[in-house]
């Protein structure tokens, strides 16, 4: 499956599973329990991310809005899972408009109370029953294969959903979504099934369902559908907590290297797909820096095993990659003090610098100036919602630099005064654009305006393969609404903006200073 903006072709990353929240006597719906062990695992090419709906019908409209909203063209199949009678595993085959007269656990219908009424569908300009693009028959027959044994669960195909909130997020996935998909109805814990059982189920589900829509072969045993990614989530956000000083892309890398140490594979092809899948744990758990994670994991990846010699005792070889990840960690590490050191020559006594958000780099860039004893004064923006940018404003104080902050909306106010802006950068694409935080384009659409020079500083593994057009290609940032406004409006707050090449005048990394059509060539040099 793809799709084309314009000339470029987009693959999309993700499998969506989704699992109920409690209802009725299910103060721990198995659904959500089972589907919440995928989440950030690598199936095939694709990363699967999973999500709690509450038993709600509001709730699952207001899901599939934002999903269609922000993330439709990323996905590439959707596994909705919920809890079903005893006996079997069933992959319902189609999902019927209504009537849905079944009351939420909010007491609500979809049309919003408790009124029933001969209307009570899921899209009242939907067909009466929508069947599922994939072979479900396919997919069970190559599930009931795969799961055999003497205590395998039962995998069956129904034609009843059950016209409750299960049938409802299927018919809406299908119908507004308008994406491959399929409903899983697991049965009660021990009924007869142990909650180990029904899981080797689901991971045959799993990947004989990506097979058959995406062409991908996947082992069901490579999905764990185990809490351990987890623990590793946890160890690079204590990487994070201790190191303060850190990007995210340096704690992710210092997270793999333990994986490495600590991983229980015994070849380098399932240790790679080991690492594949604790780097998806790790983008999963962010809501930003994505980019700048992933691309920095894939050249490290990259880095250590194409210096791996496979010699026939893998313990050697583990200690090789761990050797040559330590080297390229602390190459990762003194990124940010040679960009430093090569930001230094644009920054001038008696000169204006306005900066956007909290740069590590960016930071460093200015404390070296003022450590040189350059005279300067800097204006940096709030960065709202997030407010990142009183946190630059308060470290360059410390560093006695002066420093003025500006809410974002005055930028046009104030750029007449300055002399350079300068940011930071969460990835640098193909073209020598910029992903960065929101804000940043409409900063560099003003100093083009006002003939302003706009450098962006950024160490070399944030160099990343993608070639973005337009904001709507940017890879996916878990977006929240904004806070405080009133009942009943909507809003959109996305975290990243992409500033295209033609508006930056330099790009200041610590392989050298470049200008926007240089960087294609640094990627060949990094990849090749």
């Amino acid at each position: 499956m793809s799709y084309v903006h314009g000339s470029v072709e987009r693959q999309p990353t993700k499998v969506l599973l989704t699992g109920f929240g409690p209802f009725g006597d299910f103060k721990v719906n198995p659904s959500w329990q089972i589907m919440k062990q995928f989440d950030g695992q690598r199936c095939g090419d694709l990363i699967m991310e999973s999500v709690e709906i509450p038993v709600e019908y509001a709730a699952v409209d207001k899901f599939m809005e934002t999903v269609r909203q922000e993330q439709l063209d990323d996905i590439a199949l959707a596994i909705h899972c919920g809890v079903g009678k005893p006996g079997a595993v069933c992959l319902e085959q189609f999902a019927r408009n209504g009537k849905y007269s079944r009351v939420d656990t909010s007491q609500k219908l979809p049309c919003g109370d408790m009124e029933r009424k001969e209307n009570d569908k899921c899209a009242q300009d939907g067909p009466d029953m929508i069947e599922t693009q994939i072979d479900l028959a396919s997919v069970a027959r190559a599930c009931q294969e795969g799961n055999s044994g003497k205590d395998a669960v039962r995998i069956k195909l129904s034609t009843d959903a059950g016209l409750y909130l299960c049938e409802y997020i299927y018919y809406s996935s299908m119908h507004h979504l308008r994406i491959p998909s399929v409903f899983v109805h697991v049965p009660p814990v021990d009924e007869p099934y142990s909650s180990e059982a029904i899981l080797d189920a689901i991971k045959q589900v799993i990947a004989k369902t990506v097979e058959e829509v995406c062409g991908t072969k996947v082992m069901p045993e490579l999905l764990t559908g185990s809490t351990h990614l987890e623990h590793w989530v946890q160890c690079f956000n204590e990487h994070m907590r201790v190191n303060a000083g850190w990007s995210t892309a340096v704690a992710a890398i210092r997270t793999l290297i333990s994986y490495i140490e600590q991983s229980d594979a015994g070849t380098l092809s399932e240790l790679r797909d080991g690492i594949k899948s604790v780097i998806g744990a790790l983008t999963c758990s962010m809501s930003s820096r994505i980019t700048s994670v992933s691309s920095g994991c894939e050249l490290f990846l990259r880095f250590i095993t194409l210096k791996a010699e496979h010699p026939k005792d893998f313990a050697k070889c583990r200690a090789q990659l761990v050797a040559s990840g330590t080297v390229f960690l602390d190459n990762a590490i003194k990124g940010r003090s040679k960009v430093a050191k090569k930001g230094l020559s644009f920054v001038h006594d008696g000169t204006t610098v306005l900066t956007h958000s909290y740069s590590r780099v960016v930071f460093e860039v200015l404390k070296k100036a003022a450590l040189e004893k350059k005279r300067f004064n800097v204006y940096v923006t709030e960065s709202r919602p997030s407010c990142t940018g009183h946190k630059m404003a308060t470290r360059l104080t410390e560093c006695g630099i002066p420093v003025t902050v500006i809410p974002d909306a005055a930028v046009g106010h104030v750029i007449e005064k300055i002399d350079c802006c300068l940011v930071g950068a969460e990835a640098i694409v193909e073209s020598g654009g910029i992903i960065n935080t929101i804000g940043t384009y409409q900063m560099a659409v003003l100093s083009k305006a006002t003939n302003t020079p706009f450098y962006a500083v950024g160490e070399s593994f944030k160099f990343v393969r993608l070639f973005p057009l337009r904001q709507s290609e940017l890879p996916p940032y878990r977006a929240k609404p904004l806070d405080g406004l009133p009942d009943g409006l909507r809003s959109i707050s996305p975290k990243m903006d992409y500033t295209p090449p033609a508006l930056v005048t330099l790009i200041i990394t610590d392989i050298g200073v470049l200008t926007p059509s240089a960087v294609s060539d640094e990627l060949i040099k990094l990849y090749c």
